[in-house]
This record gives structure tokens, sequence and C-alpha cells, in this order.
């Protein structure tokens, strides 16, 4: 016996669900198709055996005959009226433009365009709607007679208007054509929804609404099969579900243990980049290293270019004196020409022959003498060369010490402390045929008088500086003097505090004596006595408030004396120190300056020479 269905706690999907167009398929998840996937649970549209009820149909309990219950109230009477603007053109090209965007996207096959569907033929519209119903239900049949199934599938789908058969036999007449086409705009916008609602399922939904909608599904499918009685759908259900979730959890289990690898890989490589040593550090002595070797090449690249230029300017004056002895030989030649040809013209002797070839081997032995003298002074020019280029290259290291020793004394350049707006460094031209040339600055004109008033000047300050030590050490000894002084007077304000102290001792004990004497007159000379005793008792206070004011003053004077006298001693030994640094830099500075202005000096007379 077939269960009524209960209208409580319906889900929303079951409300609008609808049933297959084909024949009634179950799948193992309970559903149909993938387009219907949530209208299980009402009767398939397909034609059936009026006596074998589906189990999923609801049954009147009365009469037996097969119903579908409205759950929004009761059915109202009379044709509903379309709120859509059926009739306005711009709805109809907008539906129009809609329809042909699905077809157009979903694989229909036939042609179409806006002004087939302006005024569409039946047989256009009949595979239209055949092809939206196969969108719908997949396993549908084909149609039969347009006019009396397409009705009837409207209806089964639930199409809030009715769709008249008349107005099926004449589809392209602009009365009934406007809701056909709002009819099958309805489809399309079914099927659009389904798509949205399917791709939110499976794209939309985190962690948490993929569980709660999986459990949702799960509640209602065993609900449905609970409901129909079905224990052993419901059980394969449950052990379907527990099967997901503990695929699910294995899933889960596995993964984070791949990220738990990953993570102790990324703490391994973590920690080896750290034991390691800084690639920035390395990049930036890589770095150093390589500006420094590039300031070298650099230097060696001017030097070579300088080199360069003085064997080019060699090289010509080679080519100017080949070319001259070329010349020179071309008019020997010529001459030798001549005199040969004087010397056919001329009858020669015996005797003649005789003188000539001992004039040739005289003439002989004086050019092999000529050549060997030319080869031993080429040979010496080349050696004159290359002791000129060694001589350059001293000269150069040289100019670069004076140079590196200007720069530390602050002569150069012409804007430093002590240049005096003179030209202290001295560039090196490699190029210049002269001392002059070789030299740009006028070491005898200027910069050896400037270095000489430099070294007075140096001198001087060494002796102001002398004499401010002297100043300061007659000031260190005026204040020791003071300090003697202050030291003495200290004593003899103590010989005098002890001098009060003996004095005090002395008034006290002969008060004593007075007042053992006056004993026995007490009673007569109370009076007296007590005065004697105030007095004295005042002056032994008057005593020691000045003995203790003397304390005072003899520890803040000696307070003081002690730290003057530290003070003057920091000081001066401050000062004696400055002044001995000082002397000892002025003293190697002068002599570095004497020993390069000397080297200098000796070896541009050198050159000069």
């Amino acid at each position: 016996m077939n269960r009524r269905q209960t209208l409580a706690g319906l889900s929303p999907a079951q409300l609008n669900s609808r049933a297959s167009f084909g024949p009634s398929r179950i799948t193992k998840e309970g559903k149909s198709s993938k387009k219907v996937t949530a209208l299980i649970g009402r009767q398939s549209l397909a034609t059936k055996p009026a006596g074998n009820p589906q189990p999923n149909s609801r049954l009147s309990t009365l009469s037996g005959v097969q119903r579908r219950s409205s759950t929004y109230g009761k059915k109202t009477t009379g044709p509903k009226q379309d709120p859509r603007p059926v009739s306005d053109k711009g709805y109809q090209h907008d539906c129009i433009r809609q329809l042909i965007e699905y077809l157009s996207t979903h694989g229909y096959e036939h042609p179409v365009s806006p002004k087939t569907l302006t005024s569409p033929m039946s047989k256009d519209v009949f595979s239209i709607v055949q092809f939206l119903l196969k969108q719908v239900d997949p396993n549908m049949k084909p149609l039969g007679k347009m006019e009396e199934d397409v009705p009837q599938l409207f209806k089964h789908l639930k199409y809030p208007f009715q769709i008249s058969k008349s107005a099926l036999f004449a589809v392209g007449s602009p009365h009934t054509w406007p809701g056909l086409l709002a009819a099958m705009n309805w489809v399309v916008e079914l099927l659009n929804y389904a798509e949205k609602a399917d791709e939110a399922r499976t794209d939309v939904f985190d962690d948490k609404q993929r569980s709660e909608h999986d459990f949702f599904e799960y509640v209602a499918k065993s609900y449905r099969y609970f409901l129909a009685g079905d224990d052993y759908q419901s059980q394969a259900v449950d052990d379907e579900i527990a099967q997901e979730a503990e695929d699910r959890a294995e899933e889960v289990r596995q993964r984070n243990q791949q990220l738990q690898q990953a993570n102790e890989e990324l703490q391994a490589r973590l920690e080896a980049l750290r034991s390691q040593p800084s690639a920035l550090l390395q990049a930036q002595a890589k770095q150093e290293e390589h500006v420094r070797d590039r300031d070298k090449f650099r230097t060696l690249i001017d030097n070579l270019q300088s080199h360069k230029q003085s064997l080019q300017r060699k090289l010509q004056e080679r080519k100017a004196e080949v070319e001259s002895k070329q010349e020179q030989l071309g008019s020997t030649l010529l001459e030798s020409d001549a005199m040969r040809a004087v010397i056919a013209a001329q009858t020669v002797n015996k005797d003649d022959v005789v003188r000539m070839n001992q004039e040739k081997c005289k003439q002989a032995e004086i050019l092999a003498g000529v050549c060997g003298q030319r080869e031993a002074l080429e040979r010496r020019v080349y050696e004159q060369d290359v002791q000129l280029e060694l001589s350059l290259d001293e000269l150069e290291t040289t100019v670069q010490a004076y140079n590196t020793a200007a720069d530390r004394l602050q002569l150069i350049p012409v804007t430093a402390k002590y240049a005096g707006g003179l030209q202290y460094e001295i560039q090196l031209d490699r190029a210049g045929v002269s001392a002059s040339d070789i030299i740009t600055v006028d070491l005898k004109g200027e910069v050896k008088p400037a270095l000489a008033r430099l070294r007075d000047s140096r001198a001087a300050r060494a002796r102001e500086l002398s004499e401010e030590v002297l100043a300061v050490q007659e000031r260190l000894d005026g204040g020791l003097e003071a300090l003697t002084e202050r030291t003495e007077d200290n004593a003899a304000l103590g010989t005098q505090v002890h001098k009060l102290e003996a004095s005090l001792r002395g008034q006290k004990e002969a008060v004593e004596v007075e007042v053992r004497g006056t004993a026995g007159q007490a009673d007569s000379l109370r009076e007296q006595v007590g005065q004697l005793r105030n007095q004295a008792s005042h002056a032994l206070a008057a005593s020691e408030d000045k003995l203790r004011s003397l304390h005072t003053q003899y520890d803040d004077l000696l307070r003081n004396s002690e730290a003057e006298v530290q003070s003057v001693n920091v000081e001066l030994g401050a000062a004696l120190e400055h002044l001995f640094h000082h002397k000892l830099h002025i003293q190697q500075t002068l002599e570095q300056v004497y020993q390069h202005v000397e080297c200098v000096h000796k070896d541009v007379l050198a050159m000069a020479c």
C-alpha cells in the first residue's frame, strides 16, 4: 500500500520540484538525471498504466484517484492574468535575444535568427520546444502531437499560465505568438536557474556550507525513503554517507600528513639557509672586490693607453725614418747606377782593377764597421727606451707616493686645507719628450718654495706650541706653589685648632678647680656659681662652635685643594700628551715630506741630466 506523504517539513527544493517526462529512473544517489536532481519525489509525466501508481505519488484516501495537492492554499478559479508585458515589442525582443543566446550556447542544431523568431513557422517552434524540454529531461520521449502534448507538459512544469491548443495551431499569428514566446522564455529562465544552482552547489559552498548541504541531502533522502517504507534504500544511504565521511576523513589525514612533511622540509631548508653565510654579505664582498679590480684595470688601461700612444708616436717616427732611408737608398741606387754607367764607359786597366778591388774591400770594411755601429746604436737606443720606461714607472710610483702623502697632509686638491690655492698634485705625462712635459707642475719654482714655506710655518707653529707648553708648565708650577701655600695654611690652622683645644681644656680644668674650691660656700655663693657656670657653658659652646666651623673650613679647603690639584694634573697631562703627539706627528710629516721632496728632486735632476 502506498504511504501518503506528509506536507510538513518539506524543503524548498521539494516544493518546487517537478517530475521527469520520461520513465521514472532512480540512480544510486536517489536522483533521476543531472538536470532534475532536485525534482525526485513527484510522479513522472510520461504515460503510465492506470493501475500501477508510483510509490511517491500522493493518493487521496477517499477516492483512490491520483491527484496533485497544492501546498499554497486553495486553487483559484478562472484563468490567471499574465502580468508580463507580452505584447510589448521591447519585451519580445528581449525574450528572442535570451532564447537565441541559450540555443546558440547549448548546441541547438538548426539555424535561428531574430527575423525567424519574429514570425516563426510551426515546425521551428516545435523543434525549439522539443529541444528545450529535452534540456529539462534528457530521458523524455519524442513528442507526438504538439497541440496536445505541449500544454500538458507546461502544465506539469507548473507554468502559471494556460496555453490553449488553439494557440498552437497558428503559432506565428500576432495574438498567439507573444504568449508562447513568453512561455519558452520562462523555460529558458528555469533552465538557467537550474544551471546556476548546480554551479552554486559545486563551486560557491565552502567546507562548512558543503557539509551542511550534504547533511541536508542525506536527511532529505533518508526521510523520503522512510516515508516510502524502503528500509533497504535508507540503510544504503546511511552506509553511503558513512563511507563518504570516512573517505573525507582519510583525505584530511593524508593531506595533514603531507602538510606536516612539507612543513618539516621547509623547516630543514630554513635551518640550512640560516646556517649558511649570508648571500648578501658575500655578494657585497664580491662587489667590492670587483670594484677594486675595475679601478685597477681602469688604471692599467689608462697606463696602457698612454704607453700605446707613445709607442704609436715612436712607430710614426720609425716609419718616417724608414721612408727617409728608403729615399736615401733610392738616391744611392741612382748614384750607383750612374757610377756603374760611368765605370762601364771608362777603359779600365789591370792596375785600376786592383786598385778598385782594394778600394771595394776598404769600403766593405767601412760599411761593416758602420753597420756594426748602427746595430750597437740601435741596441743602445732600445736599452735606453727600456731604461726610460723603467725610470718612468719608478717616477710614476714616486709621484703616486708623493700625491698620497700630499693628500694625507691635506695639500691636494687645490681647495684643500693647507693648499693655499696652489697646485701640489703632480700629474705624470708619459708621452712627454722633456722633463717639463712629463711633470705638469713647476717643482723648483712653485712646489719646493711652497713646501719650504709650509715647513717654516709648521716649525713656527711648533715653536708656538712649545711656548704654550712652557706657559702651561708655568701655570702648573704656580698651581703647585699655591697648593703648597694652602697646605701650609691648613697646617697653621691645624696648629691653631690644637692650641684652642688645649686652651679649652685648661679653662675647663680651672673652672672645675674653682668649682671644687668654692663648694663649701655653695649656700652663700649659689647665685654667683650659677652665673659662672652659665658663662662657662656659653664660652664652651662658643668654643665648640668655633672649633666645628674651623674643622668644616679645613675640610672644605682640603677638598677644594685636592680637586684643583687633580684637575690641574689632568689638564696638564692632557695638554702634554696632545703636545707630544702633535710634535711627533709634525716631525714625522716633515721627515716624510723632506724625504719625498729630496727623492723627487734627485729623480728630476737625474732625468734632467
